[in-house]
């Protein structure tokens, strides 16, 4: 059976339209991934007054002790990396009953989890400091980290002590925004490199000061912890 010119043509021209439209596809494009890595990065901080050393489990993982005023992983050491999403963080002190705290991780986030309050009542607090692709020297964290200057933050773990101003290098007097209560956090103050001296006003009259060496593009907490009749105490740990 003959098939009708008007047909052929339809024929023709569809067969020209599929060759056209395979030639536009882009063989060069990368496949979905199977698989997308939602992870954030932490350490944890014991700043529970009276409560001693903490022993740590993270969703059933042990991460070992940490002791009063100190980090784990521990100063210097890298930022744990851990799977976003809900968690719940076991803490067993040597002085106090042993709290669950449930927090959920933020994606892409690195920061802290600090442990604070006293024996009889704690609780935790996070502190983000930037995305974790935001590496000092990347294209993507060139704006975070000038040259010649060094970064603090000052955080208050204290129940009891509330921070209104530092004083640097006995010159340069800084007001908190407002009073830091406990669990609260400056933003970072920008400082010349080198090495620098720090009194924290607190309760209005009462100072905690402590000397510290600001490297080039690196970035620190200052935390002020403890109770007042405990004597209020600080350390600096290093962020980037």
């Amino acid at each position: 059976m003959r098939i009708p010119y008007r047909t052929k043509l339809l024929m023709v021209m569809s067969i020209f339209t599929i060759v056209f439209i395979a030639g536009c596809v882009d063989l060069g494009v990368q496949p979905i991934p199977g698989s997308i890595d939602y992870s954030s990065q932490i350490k944890i901080v014991n700043l529970v007054s009276g409560a001693g050393i903490a022993t740590l489990t993270l969703n059933g993982q042990s991460l070992g002790t940490v002791d009063f005023g100190s980090e784990i992983p521990g100063s210097g050491s890298t930022f744990l990396t851990i799977p976003s999403g809900s968690k719940t963080l076991n803490a067993i002190f040597a002085s106090a009953a042993s709290s669950d705290f449930q927090f959920a991780a933020a994606t892409d986030y690195k920061g802290r989890l600090f442990l604070v309050g006293t024996a009889a009542s704690n609780e935790l607090v996070i502190s983000y400091q930037r995305y974790i692709w935001q590496t000092p020297g990347s294209a993507n964290g060139q704006a975070l980290f000038p040259a010649d200057t060094g970064q603090v933050a000052f955080f208050n773990g204290s129940p009891d002590a509330i921070l209104s101003s530092v004083t640097i290098d006995d010159t340069t007097t800084i007001e908190f925004e407002t009073p830091l209560e406990m669990g609260d956090v400056t933003a970072y103050m920008m400082l010349k490199s080198g090495n620098h001296s720090f009194d924290v006003l607190y309760n209005d009259s009462l100072h905690v000061t402590f000397d510290y060496d600001l490297v080039a593009k690196g970035r620190f907490t200052a935390v002020v912890y403890d109770a007042v009749a405990s004597i209020i105490k600080s350390t600096v740990f290093i962020d980037d």
